[in-house]
């Protein structure tokens, strides 16, 4: 009854999201204007799309010799899989934005292999297997984890600019999704700035990084993500030393970010502390 239930809630999440404009600023202008939001930064932007590879175990928990409800699994993704390295970004990559750029415009500011690009990774993110289906496709629940998002400009050196805290998440029948929020509280500095709201700031900015950090951590900046959109199995192998199922997959998706008013947060927190301030002087008198 429990996994029914937050399958359903998946969907149910699934069916609520909404997207909102962002854009990225590098901080560099790579070539012309081009409808650029500023001269360092790219136009607005719905959502991403990305390319990855990942690997799943399943353990047989059960022990009959299949996939089941009940069998616990762990996936890594992005980086983790491919590498930290060149050829690893080559198949773990944003690899483009909608909007994206059209004929004669450099809406994109440079980005793309020639100058930076950005990428993820995810290691150890478990999960609950909650059935097969008739076709022998495994439904499975993805609990709490974490996503790192890397900027390159070499394909050497990566800077986990920003993270996604991993709220849930699992497969829904027709992809694959995962639910979070962004959150910098272990990043590297330098360009924590790079993405920013298309529509709230908060005391003057509107990058993420400021909202989060001027406006609390309360004001969760959601993140959601559609995988296998296109699926290509790989590798499929099952040990009977470990009892474990192990599933090699390249993929490709998109993700989208939906961020609240932060303005109308802070002012409810300034509120509260104002009344607060109230109460003891009150209790003062």
């Amino acid at each position: 009854m429990k996994k029914s239930l937050l399958t359903m809630s998946i969907l149910l999440a699934a069916g609520s999201a909404s997207a909102d404009p962002f854009y990225l600023d590098i901080g560099t202008s790579y070539g012309p204007a081009g409808g650029q939001v500023c001269p360092t930064c790219t136009s607005m932007k719905d959502e991403f799309t990305f390319t990855y590879q990942s690997t799943t175990t399943i353990s047989d928990t059960v022990n009959d010799n299949a996939i089941g409800a009940g069998d616990l699994l762990s996936t890594d993704g992005g980086l983790a899989v491919g590498g930290f390295n060149i050829a690893g970004l080559g198949n773990n990559q944003v690899n483009g934005f909608n909007p994206n750029e059209a004929f004669g415009t450099n809406s994109n500011n440079g980005y793309g292999a020639s100058n930076y690009l950005i990428s993820f990774s995810v290691s150890g993110l478990g999960g609950i297997v909650n059935g097969v289906t008739g076709g022998g496709v495994p439904t499975f629940s993805y609990g709490p984890g974490l996503m790192e998002l890397f900027v390159t400009f070499d394909g050497v050196t990566f800077n986990n600019f920003m993270d996604v805290a991993i709220t849930g998440g699992g497969a829904t029948g027709v992809s694959t999704i995962l639910l979070g929020k962004a959150d910098f509280t272990s990043v590297d500095a330098g360009y924590n700035d790079l993405i920013h709201s298309g529509t709230e700031s908060c005391l003057g900015s509107d990058s993420f990084f400021d909202i989060w950090t001027n406006c609390g951590t309360g004001t969760d900046i959601q993140f959601f993500a559609s995988f296998d959109t296109n699926i290509f199995v790989s590798d499929f192998t099952y040990d009977p030393v470990t009892d474990t199922f192990k599933l090699t997959s390249n993929h490709d998706g998109s993700a989208t970010f939906s961020v609240p008013e932060p303005g109308t947060l802070a002012l409810l927190g300034g509120s509260l502390i104002l009344m607060g301030g109230m109460a003891r002087r009150n209790k003062k008198a």
